[in-house]
C-alpha cells in the first residue's frame, strides 16, 4: 500500500521537512513552526532498541513505553515494518521519523556503527551576509556553534549515566507550553495532531538568529520513571520534575515566576493531556483529548502566559478520516481575543477543510479550504490545490491558490525537479496577483539544509528560482555537500529583487 506521507513535498531535506510537519501537527509546509526545523536538524538519531531509550523529539512518553513492552514480549524491532506494527505507531508515522530512527541491535550478529566521532562544518554566503556553524559529536557528547555578522549561537552537550549537562543557547518545553515554551511557535490547530503539543524537554539551539530561548547552563537526568531537569542564566532560572509509568505522565515547572502542573494519561488509543498554570494572580489552563479520528481542545490563557498583547480563551473540535487512497480532516476553532480596556470583544472563528488524494503511485491531488472571520477586519478566506507527480527520481508540482481579504488575491507556481543520490536541481516559475497586504500568501521557497523559508508573497508580478546540490564522497571519509539557489522577483513598480545563495557542507 503507497501511504500518502511518502509524498510529501521534496524539498529542503525533504525528510526535514516531513518530519517538522508531522510532529508539529502543521496543515503545510508553510504552516510549520520554524523552531520545529531546527530541532529537527540538530536532534540525535535515536536507536530503537537501546536499553536506555528516551523519550526526545521523534518519540513521545507513551512511544517509548509502548517500545519497551514491545521489546520484552517480543525482542528487538528489526524493520520499519515491525515498528509500524507497534502500538502508538502506524505507517503515516514511521514514514515521517523513519529517517531520524536507526534500527541497530546488539542482539543479533551485524555491523556496528564504529564511527565514534562525526562533524559537520558549514558556509553559507548571501548578497547580503555570510554565516558559519560547525558541529562535532561524540557518542557522549555534542558541541555545536553558529555565527553571522553580530548574531550567533552556542551550545555544548554531554551526557553520562549520571545525567546530561547542556550549557550555551537552549529551549525548554515542557507541559502544554503554558510555563516553559521557548522559541517561536505559531499556535496552529489546523489539524488534530497539534491539539496536542510534545513536551520534549531541552533541546539545543544551532541557528544564526537566534531568538526566545534560553542562555545558560542546563542539567537533566532521567530515570525509568524519574526525570529531573534544572537550568540558569541571565534569562532567568527554572527546573521541571515528572512521574512517569506506562499510560501517563505527570509534571511539574517553574520557570522565573511561572509555576505549573501539567498530566497526560493514554489509554485504549485515547490520549488526555493538560496543564494548570500561575503566575502572580493570573491562571491558565489548557487541556485537550484526542482519539482515533477526532479531537477536542480547550484553553484559558491570559495575556502573560500567551506571548501576545492579548489572552486568549478558545475550544477546538477536529474530526479526520483516513482510508487507502484518500484522506481528510476538518477542524474548527473559535476564540475570544480580547484587549482589556480597548476591545474586550475581539472574536475569531477559524476552519480548516482538507482533502488528499493519491490517485495513482505517481499522481496525488491535495486541497485544503480555511476560512478565518474576525469581528475586527474583513474575513479571510483561502482556497489551495496542489496536484503532484512523482516517478523515480522525477517530480513535477502545479499549485493554484486564491485567498480573498477585503480583495482577490492570486498565485500559482509550476516546479519541476530531480532528485538523485548523488545530485538534484528544481526549478520554479510562480505567477502573483496580489493588490492588498491582508491577502497576502505564504508560500515555501526551496533553500540549502538548515535554511527555512516561506515569505510573504504580495503585489503584482513574477517569480523565478533554481535550486541545485550535488554530493560527492572524499578519502572514503567526507562528504562534501554544495548548494546554490538563484532567483528573482519583478513585482510592478518596484525593482527587481535578485537572491544568490551558495552553502558548503562538510560532514566527517
Amino acid at each position: 500500500m503507497a501511504c500518502l506521507a511518502c509524498l510529501s513535498l521534496a524539498a529542503q531535506e525533504e525528510s526535514v521537512l516531513r518530519a517538522a510537519q508531522y510532529l508539529s501537527g502543521a496543515l503545510s509546509v508553510e504552516e510549520i513552526p520554524a523552531d520545529w526545523i531546527e530541532r529537527v536538524e540538530t536532534a540525535r538519531r535515536v536507536r530503537v532498541n537501546a536499553p536506555d531509550l528516551r523519550a526526545g523529539v521523534f518519540l513521545s512518553d507513551y512511544q517509548v513505553a509502548c517500545i519497551q513492552d514491545y521489546r520484552a514480549r517480543s525482542g528487538d524491532i528489526l524493520s520499519l515494518g515491525e515498528l509500524a506494527l507497534v502500538d502508538g505507531f502506524s505507517p503515516e508515522v514511521v514514514a515521517a521519523i523513519g529517517p531520524f530512527l536507526s534500527l541497530e541491535s546488539s542482539r543479533l550478529p551485524g555491523a556496528a556503527d564504529t564511527v565514534r566521532v562525526r562533524a559537520t562544518a558549514l558556509a553559507r554566503t548571501t548578497l547580503s551576509s555570510v554565516g558559519f556553524k560547525g558541529k562535532v559529536t561524540g557518542d557522549a557528547w555534542r558541541a555545536g556553534g553558529a555565527i553571522r555578522g553580530d548574531n550567533g549561537s552556542f551550545y555544548g552537550e554531554v551526557s553520562t549515566r549520571f545525567g546530561r549537562v547542556l550549557a550555551g543557547m537552549f529551549q525548554t518545553r515542557w507541559g502544554q507550553g503554558l510555563a516553559a515554551w521557548s522559541g517561536f511557535s505559531m499556535e496552529s490547530l489546523s489539524t488534530v495532531d497539534a491539539f496536542v503539543r510534545r513536551a520534549t524537554g531541552l533541546s539545543p539551539v544551532w541557528s544564526y538568529a537566534p531568538s526566545g530561548v534560553q542562555r545558560g547552563v542546563a542539567y537533566e537526568y532521567a530515570s525509568a520513571r524519574i526525570r529531573v531537569a534544572a537550568f540558569g542564566g541571565p534569562d532567568g532560572w527554572g527546573g521541571h520534575v515528572d512521574y512517569l509509568w506506562r499510560n501517563g505522565q505527570v509534571g511539574f515547572t517553574y520557570v522565573s515566576g511561572k509555576g505549573s502542573v501539567d498530566f497526560r494519561y493514554n489509554t485504549r488509543g485515547v490520549d488526555l493531556v493538560g496543564e494548570v498554570a500561575t503566575g502572580g494572580k493570573a491562571v491558565a489552563v489548557k487541556s485537550a483529548i484526542r482519539g482515533r479520528g477526532w479531537a477536542l481542545q480547550g484553553r484559558i490563557v491570559p495575556r502573560n502566559f500567551s506571548g501576545k498583547k492579548y489572552g486568549e480563551y478558545g475550544a477546538s473540535l477536529g474530526l479526520d478520516r483516513k482510508r487507502e487512497r484518500w484522506k481528510a480532516s476538518l477542524t474548527a476553532d473559535a476564540a475570544l481575543l480580547p484587549i482589556p480596556s480597548k476591545d474586550p470583544r475581539r472574536f475569531q472563528l477559524r476552519v480548516w477543510a482538507v482533502w488528499q488524494w493519491l490517485i495513482s503511485p505517481v499522481w496525488t491531488l491535495d486541497a485544503r479550504f480555511t476560512e478565518r472571520y474576525r469581528n475586527y477586519e474583513p474575513p479571510r478566506t483561502d482556497f489551495r490545490a496542489d496536484v503532484k507527480a512523482a516517478s523515480g527520481p522525477w517530480l513535477g508540482v502545479l499549485r493554484m491558490e486564491s485567498v480573498r481579504c477585503g480583495e482577490w488575491g492570486f498565485l500559482g507556481y509550476l516546479e519541476g525537479g530531480y532528485k538523485g543520490a548523488s545530485a538534484a536541481a528544481y526549478l520554479r516559475m510562480t505567477g502573483f496577483s496580489i493588490p492588498v497586504w491582508a491577502a497576502r500568501i505564504y508560500c515555501y521557497e526551496r533553500d540549502a539544509a538548515g535554511t527555512f523559508s516561506v515569505p510573504a508573497y504580495n503585489g503584482r508580478g513574477i517569480a523565478a528560482s533554481l535550486v541545485s546540490s550535488c554530493k560527492a564522497r572524499l578519502f572514503h571519509r567526507y562528504t562534501l555537500r554544495m548548494t546554490l539557489r538563484a532567483g528573482c522577483q519583478w513585482r510592478i513598480n518596484h525593482a527587481p529583487a535578485p537572491t544568490l545563495n551558495f552553502q558548503l557542507q562538510i560532514d566527517c
